[in-house]
């Protein structure tokens, strides 16, 4: 397949290093014209928890800023396109980026945490099938193109319904299918689903109850199971935003406690993005994710003195 993919962090690298990799066609959009010329030389290092190191080579992978998007014809031809920034970037990115293009038609998958993205892509997007993907791989950036494949989880994909305007139930197409096969040569446990708002909120209050903690106490995914004293807090938030989750009748599934905590056993060696983006001086997205519970929480009148207080200690930590 013909896939771009806006954003080389963790998870850009990660995709594209291994569809590339897979045999396709992959061409990835950097935030600056550095990286993508490192890229361009040198192509992506990929790296395993074994110690072992896969070099794709850069004639497998064409590499531009996303600076460049418009002036090499706006991923036109593509058969799809992964958004891989991060929520604070995001409306920035769609005004000036991806709005020449709004009435063009794409396919996006976003693989963004928190809630709010797909709403304002749509307005922005009007022709474009927008597609929200949740994703439990382990990746970490070592280099603007090297990666280290941290932990094998899974990728879920599906269309919503207030972004495709209809009750979500229509048939998986072609190149639905073919993506999935595509992601799962390439080593992704990848699926399609007609459940993706029960996806989302799963996945909001897994990271609403890990992210924040080990970017407070520094430490990795795998360390937060490493006391009572901390699996205790942990309960704390997540037993809230069950509450929360509940007064509003918002879907998540059984057993989400049980994945919280193998999230952080099959992830144990990774170092969470919202910690990377604190030692690094960066705002996190905590207003996202902990602030998407607090938010819900005064719309259905459920306390949640929890996650407001780690929002505000998490934001406090960046200037």
């Amino acid at each position: 397949m013909n896939i771009h993919i806006l954003g080389a962090g963790s998870l850009g690298l990660l995709y594209a290093a291994k569809l590339a990799a897979a045999g396709n066609d992959i061409t990835l959009w950097c935030r600056g014209a550095q990286q993508a010329e490192r890229i361009g030389t040198e192509g992506i290092s990929l790296d395993n928890t074994a110690g072992e190191r896969t070099l794709v080579q850069p004639d497998r992978i064409k590499a531009y800023p996303l600076s460049a998007f418009a002036a090499r014809g706006g991923a036109e031809g593509a058969d799809v396109l992964f958004l891989m920034l991060k929520q604070q970037g995001i409306e920035d990115m769609a005004k000036q980026v991806l709005l020449p293009f709004g009435h063009a038609k794409r396919r996006l998958i976003c693989f963004q945490n928190g809630t709010g993205h797909m709403e304002l892509l749509n307005r922005y997007l009007p022709a474009w099938e927008l597609y929200a993907a949740i994703t439990t791989e382990g990746a970490k950036r070592t280099g603007p193109a090297s990666v280290l494949h941290a932990g094998h989880g899974t990728t879920t994909i599906g269309r919503l319904p207030q972004a495709e305007g209809s009750s979500g139930q229509e048939q998986e197409d072609e190149a639905e299918i073919e993506l999935v096969k595509q992601l799962n040569r390439a080593g992704f446990e990848s699926f399609l689903s007609k459940e993706m708002e029960e996806m989302i909120y799963r996945k909001l209050l897994m990271n609403a109850v890990i992210n924040p903690l080990t970017a407070l106490w520094r430490v990795r995914n795998g360390e937060l199971l490493a006391s009572p004293q901390r699996v205790a807090i942990m309960r704390a938030l997540y037993d809230e935003g069950m509450a929360v989750y509940k007064a509003g009748n918002i879907p998540c599934g059984s057993h989400l406690w049980e994945q919280i905590e193998q999230v952080c056993r099959s992830t144990s060696d990774n170092t969470s993005s919202m910690l990377k983006d604190v030692l690094e001086g960066r705002t996190t997205e905590a207003a996202w994710i902990n602030g998407s519970i607090v938010r819900m929480g005064r719309r259905y009148r459920v306390a949640t003195p929890h996650h407001e207080l780690i929002l505000q200690l998490i934001e406090g930590m960046t200037i």
